[in-house]
Parts: structure tokens; C-alpha cells; sequence
């Protein structure tokens, strides 16, 4: 098979991991691995319009569209702005963030235990310098 499947390999069962991972854990927020997201774009980028959500998250707008429906039934509200309807994160939104982001620090930092500093400022690197590569253009 070659070093690319190994490649694809890796990234598939990070990614399997990663969503068994937070799904365990955000079901306790009464949130999806499908949602955590969006809330950490609204939350961290309030009045944030969808199509800026979407070039934020790398998602398609149709995707962000469907998702941004059933976060307004609790974790987001709209609010017309100047030129299109902003996004603002509910009081729920609020509450949940901090829980969100230490569910993802703690998979993070278990994923990359074992490594020492050094080795893991130059996985993030190399990682970034993947994703700028691969992630759709704007």
C-alpha cells in the first residue's frame, strides 16, 4: 500500500478517536460532535455571519446552514445586522464553552502524550503546514 496509506490510515483513526472521545463527553452539555464547532465559532467570534462560519470552520455553507438551525433551538441566536443576519452565542452557548474547550484540551493533550516539547511544537507545525495546504481556498 505505500506510506499514503499509512497516512490515511493515521487521520482516519485520529479523527474515529476524536469523535468517539468528545461524543462521549458532550453528550453530558446536550451537544453533537457535530455542533461543538459552530458554538466555539459563535462564542469565540460573537455577531460572526454564517458564510464567515464556514470559512472559519473549512465547511461547506450548506452544511453550516443546516447546523446553524438547530443551534438556534438553544446554543445561538440571530440578530439582523447591517447586511446579513449575525450570529450570537445564547447564555447556554456561554455556559458550555469553557466544558467544550477542556474536552478538546484534555483529547489534545492525550493524544500527544509521550511526546516532549520540542517534538510537540514540530507536529503542530508540520500539521498546520498540511491543513493550509489541503483546506478549501475562500
Amino acid at each position: 500500500h505505500g506510506p499514503y496509506w499509512d497516512y490515511i490510515k493515521i487521520f482516519s483513526v485520529i479523527y474515529w478517536q476524536s469523535q468517539s472521545f468528545c461524543a462521549k463527553r458532550l453528550k453530558d452539555l446536550g451537544v453533537t460532535c457535530g455542533q461543538f464547532m459552530y458554538i466555539l465559532c459563535i462564542c469565540e467570534h460573537p455577531g460572526v455571519s454564517q458564510e464567515k462560519v464556514a470559512e472559519l470552520t473549512c465547511i461547506d455553507k450548506s452544511t453550516v446552514a443546516k447546523a446553524v438551525q438547530q443551534l438556534l433551538q438553544g446554543a445561538a441566536e440571530q440578530r439582523r445586522g447591517p447586511e446579513v443576519n449575525e450570529l450570537y452565542p445564547t447564555e447556554k452557548a456561554k455556559e458550555i464553552y469553557p466544558k467544550i474547550v477542556e474536552i478538546i484540551d484534555s483529547f489534545n493533550m492525550g493524544q500527544l502524550e509521550g511526546l516532549t516539547d520540542i517534538e510537540r511544537d514540530i507536529f503542530i507545525r508540520l500539521l498546520q503546514k498540511v491543513f493550509n495546504h489541503v483546506k478549501p481556498k475562500p
